[in-house]
């Protein structure tokens, strides 16, 4: 039995875009008039960002690795599902655990997705972390070459990734 609604047409998926994150923080340090400097809480922010970008490019990489191009309602259904599978202490733990057994972008990426989880803590819930424009910046710089490096890496480690970061073990 139907009810007569007409289901709206598919419309691909736009994921949350790690590169975007990334400009966007660029664009938040970008001193206003420019011989300012950024705002303290705008600094921790940016940090906050670069770390977010380090986290939905795993989250899209193991949705697009999984799942791959979602081409109608089940398929994207399933590969939101996977993207938001993702949980942070699992995916470092986990990274951390088995970064031996990866290539030397994956592991670098798994180092940077720690490194930038701790400061992003920091940044969020310390109020005696200070931070500088020019760190912020860094970090802004290391998540786009690191990202961009491990996206590089072959769909079968892409995969094992994926499976490390989203099944837990028995």
């Amino acid at each position: 039995m139907t009810t007569g609604a007409v289901q709206p047409p598919f419309q691909p998926l736009m994921p949350i875009s790690w590169s975007e994150l990334i400009v966007a923080g660029q664009a938040n340090l970008a001193p206003q008039p420019p011989a300012a400097q950024p705002a303290p809480a705008t600094i921790r922010r940016v940090i906050s960002t670069a770390y977010y970008a380090v986290f939905h490019a795993l989250a899209a990489s193991n949705a697009d690795v999984l799942i791959g191009s979602a081409h109608d309602r089940l398929t994207a259904d399933a590969w939101v599902r996977t993207y938001r599978g993702l949980n942070h202490n699992q995916a470092r733990s986990q990274l951390q655990q088995n970064r031996t057994s990866f290539s030397a972008n994956v592991r670098v990426f798994a180092d940077l997705l720690r490194y930038l989880q701790n400061e992003r803590h920091n940044a969020d819930y310390n109020p005696q972390a200070t931070f500088t424009a020019q760190t912020a910046a860094t970090w802004l710089n290391k998540a786009d070459i690191v990202i961009t490096n491990f996206l590089q890496a072959s769909q079968g480690e892409r995969a094992a990734v994926a499976i490390f970061t989203l099944v837990r073990t028995r």
